[in-house]
């Protein structure tokens, strides 16, 4: 008899629960232990790698795809934000740049 697989299926579920937990995790810990931090970063791709979860516009703002330190502005990130172009551009420590485009109506004005 085959068995029954239900249509929610809790791996994606328990794998973004991960991922969230790794990323703040990283975000705690990257001004006493950068080492840490890079590794839980590593570990929260490779968990979204294997399991086809997508991390989505928030969680890829939180740390750079180059080096996998967590971004903490004024620590290891220097944003700077283009007017004419509606791109924040953020500057890691390791130089690595990443742009990502703003909307002037979702600043909360």
């Amino acid at each position: 008899m085959a068995k029954f697989k239900s249509s929610l299926d809790p791996l994606p579920v328990i794998a973004n629960r991960r991922i969230n937990t790794l990323l703040a995790f990283a975000k705690h810990e990257v001004r006493e232990h950068p080492d840490l931090a890079k590794r839980y970063v590593q570990l929260a791709r490779a968990i979204a790698t294997r399991h086809r979860v997508p991390l989505g516009k928030e969680r890829k703002h939180l740390f750079c795809k180059e080096c996998d330190l967590p971004w903490v502005v004024g620590y290891n990130v220097k944003v700077r934000l283009e007017s004419k172009t509606r791109r924040a551009v953020y500057v890691c420590k390791c130089g690595a740049k990443k742009a990502f485009a703003y909307s002037k109506n979702r600043c909360g004005s």
